[in-house]
């Protein structure tokens, strides 16, 4: 009894300096990444979007800089929204002020009594064409940067092209398209390459799902892992890669912006199964080249060479087709797969600098 009770005490004591030590790191990230310019701002804001409280995560070295608003994935997955922004936007902050924004159901816009009804896609670009609205009144200009990743793009895309004179420019990156041939040309992928390499216990797991449409997010994941595994989701699928990528997801439990508890029920993804279980038949269905075939604002695409996620075929053939009177641009990241903004940050960030930025500042010379 007595050396039950000894590891119990243990037990609680590692807890506890965890605990403490998650604290601290919380503090010390804050601290080092603070805005010391005296027109700056780091602002972590909870605001009302279509009736539902909702939280935005603002940071600039000057509130003068246009705005870039950005829409994170999943639907539901704000794996490179504000909880990793103190880490991947030091440059951009210096000439952007950047919005990240934790969509409804999403991050610590996550709360399971948002009526499930309410998680579509609409009610997504309407959030945005809202919060986009404050931004434009807030920071007294009439138009913002747009840029989304992955299940982003869908309400970015639309939003832009809505609402172009609202918008500055549309940065697609990871883009979906349709979301049934990317699923379908992924699995031909995760075949093939199973095929090649002789793995025939993981080419058996692969055809007992067999092609799409899949059944759920789950089957979906299941997919993924296999896209993962051959190297469709990160450009360099090395361990030391991998590594960083689960780093990457951990800062969701040592964000300054995110509660210990939000931070967990992120990292666990049940924000991602509640949103994307809501929104998968209407997913299923998502064909963006028969809305949208011409768009009247500036628009960029930023693919991943290695992105078997979101096929960068698609998005080449969206391109091709696409009139966009105000410019338009497809950027290849050469050693990247899903995830750009994380794989070749310096890059990204440059690009949205060096081109996109100065692009529009030439254009409304």
């Amino acid at each position: 009894m007595i050396q039950i009770l000894q590891v119990i005490i243990i037990i609680a004591v590692i807890l506890l300096l965890l605990y403490l030590g998650l604290l601290l790191y919380k503090i010390y990230s804050k601290n080092i990444t603070k805005i010391k310019t005296p027109t700056g701002i780091s602002s972590l804001e909870e605001i009302t979007l279509g009736d539902l409280k909702q939280w935005i995560f603002i940071r600039s070295t000057n509130q003068k800089n246009p705005i870039l608003l950005f829409v994170h994935g999943g639907p539901g997955s704000p794996l490179l929204g504000m909880s990793s922004s103190r880490k991947y936007d030091k440059e951009l902050i210096k000439h952007f002020t950047v919005v990240h924004w934790d969509q409804r159901g999403a991050g610590k816009s996550y709360n399971r009594k948002i009526p499930i009804e309410s998680i579509n896609l609409e009610s997504y670009v309407k959030d945005c064409i809202e919060l986009i609205d404050y931004l434009c009144r807030r920071f007294s200009t009439p138009k913002v940067f747009l840029v989304g990743h992955s299940g982003g793009t869908l309400i970015g895309i639309k939003t832009a092209y809505r609402y172009p004179d609202k918008i500055l420019a549309y940065v697609g990156v990871s883009q979906i398209i349709n979301d049934y041939e990317q699923n379908r040309i992924a699995y031909e992928f995760i075949v093939k390459e199973a095929e090649k390499s002789g793995e025939s216990k993981r080419l058996a797991a692969i055809k007992k799902i067999g092609p799409p449409p899949f059944e759920s997010p789950m089957t979906f994941n299941k997919i993924g892992s296999q896209i993962g595994h051959y190297g469709g989701f990160l450009g360099n699928n090395s361990f030391k890669q991998k590594l960083k990528m689960v780093l990457l997801m951990f800062n969701f439990v040592t964000s300054p912006e995110y509660s210990l508890k939000e931070g967990f029920r992120s990292f666990i993804a049940r924000d991602y199964f509640f949103t994307t279980n809501a929104l998968w038949e209407e997913m299923q269905a998502v064909d963006i080249t028969t809305e949208i075939q011409s768009i009247n604002v500036p628009i960029y695409f930023f693919e991943g060479k290695y992105d078997m996620t979101t096929p960068t075929v698609l998005v080449e053939k969206f391109y091709d087709n696409l009139e966009a009177k105000k410019g338009k641009n497809l950027i290849i990241f050469e050693n990247s797969g899903h995830l750009p903004m994380f794989e070749e940050n310096e890059l990204y960030q440059d690009i949205l600098i060096n081109i996109v930025l100065k692009d529009i500042e030439k254009f409304n010379d």
